[in-house]
């Protein structure tokens, strides 16, 4: 028994270094854009290149989960559809190139079809979402949400650091400074989703497979 608790405190203590490693990127690539690519804070920079790299590993992720968890499928089908419409979001520079705010009909689209999809696994969507509120990986996914969707856009308010410098007609310092905690902010709530993600497949992969082996 004792060997156990040593083993699960070891591998807590990795987990735990491996989080501190993905958050410690936030800062360093913000560092790359600002001040050793010197471009600012582009659309097609280090931060925003890895929030939109971390956030479709995740989608990808609970997609393949959606995919070999039939029971699950409903309520995974919504957190895939959820994580795939922000990366949408997150791309919508591109979608600007065909029309400015064309990545509404892409986003609208994908949750039309994860609604659907869900309605015909509906069983599987209120005991899903039950045993994710149990799991630890899931809180890291629902942090990191909640840092992209509200945290980073009330934090990264141009008013709020305008007010905050007192910059008066200096107005690029601020946005620069603005764009640098939004976008690093968004970066280190991207890593929190990632990391949850992959912790939550790897859980339910173990489980499978250890009832597989039961079996045999």
């Amino acid at each position: 028994m004792e060997n156990n608790d040593l083993k699960r405190i070891k591998q807590a203590a990795l987990s735990f270094l491996l989080l501190v490693l993905g958050m410690l990127w936030a800062p360093v690539a913000v560092i790359l854009d600002v001040t050793v690519l010197k471009h600012g804070m582009p659309e097609h920079g280090v931060t925003e290149i890895s929030q939109e790299l971390m956030l479709l590993a995740s989608t990808l992720l609970i997609y393949v989960m959606a995919f070999r968890l039939p029971e699950q499928r409903g309520f995974l089908i919504l957190v895939a559809g959820l994580l795939l419409s922000m990366w949408l979001r997150e791309l919508d520079y591109l979608f600007d190139m065909i029309r400015h705010g064309f990545w509404k009909y892409p986003v609208a689209l994908v949750v039309l079809l994860s609604l659907g999809l869900a309605a015909i696994c509906r069983r599987t969507v209120v005991p899903a979402m039950a045993e994710a509120t149990r799991s630890y990986p899931f809180a890291y996914i629902l942090a990191g949400l909640a840092i992209v969707l509200f945290f980073s856009r009330i934090f990264g308010t141009g008013s709020l650091w305008s007010a905050i410098l007192d910059s008066g007609a200096g107005v690029s310092a601020p946005a620069l400074v603005k764009n640098s905690v939004q976008e690093g902010l968004e970066l280190l709530g991207y890593v929190l989703i990632l990391y949850g993600s992959v912790l939550f497949a790897r859980l339910h992969w173990q489980a499978d497979k250890q009832e597989a082996e039961s079996y045999d």
